[in-house]
């Protein structure tokens, strides 16, 4: 009896030895899990963080692309719009002046004493000057030179046929006046569009 119970008590402790061995074995194998399973959870949250800052990188990178690309553009915009509006304001002055050409020209067709009126004013800036003359259109001519002729006898009246009708031109040795209807708009037109 005492053999086997020997031999189980050898069994026992073989069997406690296998056990610790074991046991032994599965807490290194836990150990080693631990290890692993923290390992893995640090270089997780690691390339988390690594990928989260550089998605906030390129993200920032991304909005301070577009944000370059909008402040070019509205640049782009606001000279193109001031080219418009100069544009337009120029093109308003040229309208406006070519509408009041045609409504002066009306006007001298229609009241020729009016060219007369035009004409005096002009000649008296040139009044103190020697040897005057006046050019006008054809139209204009005959009742031109009697007005001239009982104002200053001295300027002389001359048909010019380049003229159109309510326009004139004094010449005198020092200077030339250009009373040419256009001429008059032009220079108004020049003088609003420097402003």
């Amino acid at each position: 009896m005492s053999s086997r119970i020997i031999r189980a008590d050898e069994r026992i402790v073989k069997s406690n030895v296998r056990s610790i061995a074991f046991d032994t074995d599965q807490s290194t194998a836990a150990a080693h899990e631990n290890q692993i399973r923290n390992a893995e959870r640090q270089g997780f949250e690691r390339g988390f963080r690594e990928g989260e800052h550089i998605g906030r990188q390129s993200g920032e990178q991304m909005i301070e692309t577009t944000a370059k690309r909008y402040e070019l553009a509205v640049a782009e915009l606001t000279a193109a719009h001031g080219e418009i509006c100069r544009a337009m304001e120029t093109r308003t002055v040229e309208l406006a002046l070519e509408i009041a050409r045609k409504v002066i020209q009306r006007e001298v067709s229609t009241d020729p004493d009016l060219v007369c009126a035009l004409a005096m004013v002009a000649l008296r800036r040139v009044q103190s000057h020697q040897t005057i003359t006046l050019r006008v259109n054809h139209h204009d001519f005959s009742r031109i030179q009697d007005a001239v002729a009982s104002v200053n006898g001295s300027v002389s009246v001359v048909e010019d046929a380049g003229l159109e009708r309510g326009d004139f031109l004094i010449d005198t040795a020092n200077t030339h006046l250009d009373g040419r209807l256009q001429s008059q708009v032009d220079t108004l037109g020049r003088a609003i569009l420097a402003e």
